[in-house]
């Protein structure tokens, strides 16, 4: 399993960007989410329009401790299961990753 994060590094609620490399040696950008005890990974990328959600520091904008908000059209996706939750996602979510926790590490299944 690939590690992608220490769970110490999210801030509760919060969220961070990663990125790994898969099987083909391809780099991938993944958004790191938790909410309490709930922890779940989304791929990096807005359905409006594909481009990453984070700012152009890094950052995501985590609002209300409930919501990531993109930064190049304003969709808003709920923390803990990606859903749309407002803007011009038009209903569409983020793709979800499956991850576990183990012994303090985010783990890429």
């Amino acid at each position: 399993m690939t590690i992608l994060a220490r769970l110490d590094a999210l801030a509760d609620p919060g969220a961070i960007v990663v990125e790994y490399e898969d099987g083909a040696g391809v780099r991938r950008s993944l958004i790191l989410t938790r909410a309490g005890d709930h922890v779940a990974a989304f791929r990096n990328v807005c359905p409006h329009a594909g481009y990453p959600l984070q700012r152009a520091d890094g950052r995501i904008v985590v609002q209300e401790a409930r919501y990531l908000v993109c930064m190049a059209h304003g969709a808003s996706f709920t923390l803990t299961d990606g859903a749309c939750a407002g803007g011009p996602c038009n209903g569409d979510g983020l793709e979800r990753v499956g991850i576990e926790v183990a012994q303090g590490m985010i783990l890429l299944r």
